[in-house]
């Protein structure tokens, strides 16, 4: 509001539309970019898929340990008892 006795005020626009919806980012990614960049991350995914074979061999030693750590443990309980008997 200009004070008409004031000569040192000015008029200022007080009323500015903003532009509809979200405002634009500065760095903003192309729909081609994102593509490539999505591209990328599918295939370094399909990169780290184990072959059914190791996967089976693996399967199997874990199995194998699982059974000797029980063994070994219900022979240290055979011999606990031994020794507490």
């Amino acid at each position: 509001m200009v004070d008409p006795l004031d000569p040192g005020t000015l008029a200022l626009p007080l009323t500015f539309k903003r532009p509809r919806g979200r405002p634009r980012k500065a760095n903003a990614l192309t729909s081609a970019e994102r593509a490539r960049r999505y591209r990328a991350r599918k295939k370094s995914l399909s990169l780290h898929v184990v072959p059914l074979a190791i996967h089976n061999e693996v399967v199997h030693a874990r199995d194998a340990a699982q059974s000797e750590v029980k063994r070994l443990h219900a022979e240290l309980q055979q011999l606990l008892h031994q020794l507490r008997g």
